[in-house]
């Protein structure tokens, strides 16, 4: 009989980098988006997930927030802060999106002032940083128990960045529950998590509570 394999948890962080990329309007900021590397766009949807928060900001990209704040353009702020980055498996698909609702925008509405000097958007690219913990889980009891022990940034490395990283619609947790101990009806209740509705602390306590009720 195969041996079932430990779930092994990952904790990272995120180094940014400076590309020197600026935009002072929004004519430029298409410029730079549409040969924008896919670190930079990856950073700029995704880096909000990386944070503790208790609840997620009115705007969790910082697409949305320059809009918002530096052009004071709350119609496509809004527009961006809806883009779910989880909703795409690869970066360019993400891109082509906002590039789109920018273009809609700009084709309904005249283009907003330049920011002012020091508000420009600064483009800037993420290394994820992954670190390996002892931290490991063969049954579906101690699982449970390892995931409220974790740091934050692990439930981001296995449920948020997974799945543009395996470019697939799953988490490792998921895949894990459902490949190894199988548990197909546990798995599937945590794949269905909208990672865009949630921070790591809240999406934490939801997937234990999932996990304990199929105890």
């Amino acid at each position: 009989m195969e041996e079932k394999k430990a779930f092994r948890f990952y904790e990272c962080f995120a180094l940014t980098t400076l590309t020197g990329r600026r935009a002072a309007n929004i004519v430029e900021f298409v410029e730079i988006l549409r040969t924008a590397s896919a670190e930079a766009i990856f950073h700029h949807m995704h880096q909000y997930f990386l944070k503790p928060h208790a609840v997620m900001p009115e705007f969790p990209n910082d697409f949305a927030v320059w809009v918002s704040e530096s052009l004071n353009e709350p119609l496509l702020a809004e527009a961006l802060a809806n883009v779910n980055p989880f909703e795409f498996t690869n970066i360019e698909e993400l891109r082509a999106e906002i590039l789109r609702i920018i273009g809609d925008y700009l084709r309904a509405y005249p283009p907003p002032r330049p920011v002012l000097p020091g508000r420009e958007f600064m483009f800037n690219e993420g290394i994820t940083i992954v670190i390996p913990t002892d931290i490991e889980a063969m049954q579906i009891h101690d699982f449970a128990q390892k995931l409220k022990t974790v740091d934050y940034s692990s439930i981001y490395f296995h449920f948020y960045e997974s799945r543009l990283r395996l470019g697939r619609p799953a988490d490792d947790f998921s895949e894990f529950l459902s490949t190894t101990l199988e548990c197909p009806g546990v798995a599937a209740r945590i794949k269905s998590l909208d990672p865009y509705m949630y921070s790591t602390e809240v999406l934490r306590d939801k997937i234990v509570k999932l996990v304990e009720e199929a105890l």
